[in-house]
């Protein structure tokens, strides 16, 4: 009796550990489904896409862990976004001075996935790459393209227009979307000339 009420007792055990180890995988983020990076390499404009995986805050901004998929290896970038950044665009869709900040948006590599972004880079814009993302925090000039505030106390889409200084020359211009209820960061070209400068500014050149 005494053998069978031990092996009882270790086999409650066994299933409790099994189910709270399985609780716990669920809760990080490795359960969260990634989606491709981009489903268009060829396109004249490329987009890239980034899902947010976790989420936190600071006194002055939010700060998103966004990534992806190319093929079968992951991407991935620390977005910080300030808190109410000021609108760029007035009441009658003229852009205004006020829009435009240094490092309202700033982009930081989270290791071994950003430079997996910046060989991802490279493969879609067809250009050579170091593959190793700067370790410097990239603080951009940024537009606001909103006509709002951006806040995030709800599930509103806010665009950007980025300005990513680099050693090549003129800062490389790309657009941004923070999309709150998709729950996910893109970047897209402006144009294709940009594309040296934008692999440039990611890797710190």
């Amino acid at each position: 009796m005494k053998s069978l009420l031990g092996i009882g007792l270790l086999s409650i055990a066994l299933a409790t550990s099994c189910n709270n180890a399985s609780k716990t995988v669920e809760n990080t983020t490795d359960s969260i489904k990634l989606k491709a990076l981009t489903n268009d390499t060829t396109a004249a404009r490329v987009q890239l896409f980034l899902g947010f995986t976790n989420e936190s805050e600071t006194d002055s901004s939010k700060i998103f862990i966004c990534k992806s998929l190319n093929g079968i290896d992951t991407v991935g970038l620390k977005v910080e976004v300030l808190k109410n950044i000021k609108p760029g665009i007035n009441n009658d869709g003229n852009p205004i001075e006020a829009g435009f900040a240094k490092g309202s948006v700033k982009l930081s590599s989270i290791g071994n996935e950003s430079n997996n972004f910046v060989v991802a880079l490279g493969q879609v814009f067809k250009l050579p790459s170091d593959g190793v993302m700067t370790s410097e925090t990239i603080e951009p000039t940024v537009f606001s393209s909103n006509k709002g505030l951006v806040e995030f106390n709800n599930q509103n889409t806010y665009s950007f227009k980025l300005f990513l200084d680099n050693g090549l020359g003129e800062p490389a211009e790309m657009f941004a979307v923070l999309d709150l209820y998709r729950r996910a960061f893109e970047l897209s070209e402006k144009e294709a000339v940009y594309r040296p400068g934008i692999i440039a500014a990611f890797e710190g050149k």
